[in-house]
């Protein structure tokens, strides 16, 4: 098991294409590790996107922001240059730079344009980023319903992601087994966030893809 600390190592053993679903419990202390480990070591690098949905990134980044000050507090703001959003649905974004906003769609033919916007969007973007974080994926399962599942399906399979690494934060408080199961058999990575640090359950030198 990896501590946090050692969050660096990992990110850099990923590579484009690949899908690493980040599972934690409600509980946890997410937005720290959001943004003080995962988020943080990829923006030392490279740009980054994200794609967030209702807002649950920014509310994460203001969690978390109200818990720090000093240096760590000036790093944090100057990083948000460096960070590009997709809004998907209501809610904040005050963490970076607003480069495409669609609605929050649950079938299957909106879902898919609207995804395939956004993607030609990041595609041509100024610089090109190595990471994309998706924040919300948890809580559009849950209000989306039974086509929740079938339209992320549905956009991985159709239109395939070369470019980046896609890193996916999932509340598996907030999904049903059968959810949190077929998100893990389509992901390159399953890493199981715990008050220790990181498991990695799927990937690494025993990946299978």
């Amino acid at each position: 098991m990896l501590k946090y600390e050692e969050t660096s190592r990992l990110t850099h053993s990923f590579q484009p294409g690949d899908r690493v679903l980040m599972e934690y419990e409600a509980k946890l202390p997410i937005s720290k590790i959001a943004w003080r480990y995962i988020t943080r070591y990829i923006l030392e690098d490279e740009p980054v996107i994200i794609f967030d949905f209702y807002g649950i990134g920014d509310i994460m980044f203001r969690n978390y922001l109200r818990l720090i000050s000093g240096e760590e507090y000036r790093q944090l703001i100057e990083s948000k240059r460096n960070i590009y959003i997709f809004k998907i649905g209501p809610g904040g974004a005050s963490y970076g730079e607003v480069v495409g906003h669609e609605k929050v769609y649950t079938d299957a033919e909106s879902f898919l344009k609207g995804y395939y916007t956004m993607v030609q969007r990041a595609l041509s973007l100024p610089r090109k980023p190595r990471y994309a974080v998706v924040f919300g994926i948890s809580e559009y399962l849950y209000f989306a319903g039974p086509s929740g599942l079938f339209n992320i399906i549905n956009v991985i399979s159709t239109i395939p992601i070369e470019d980046w690494v896609t890193i996916i934060l999932l509340n598996v408080d907030a999904v049903n087994e059968k959810q949190r199961s077929i998100l893990e058999e389509i992901s390159s990575w399953v890493v199981r966030l715990v008050e220790e640090g990181c498991e990695i359950v799927k990937g690494g030198n025993g990946r299978d893809d």
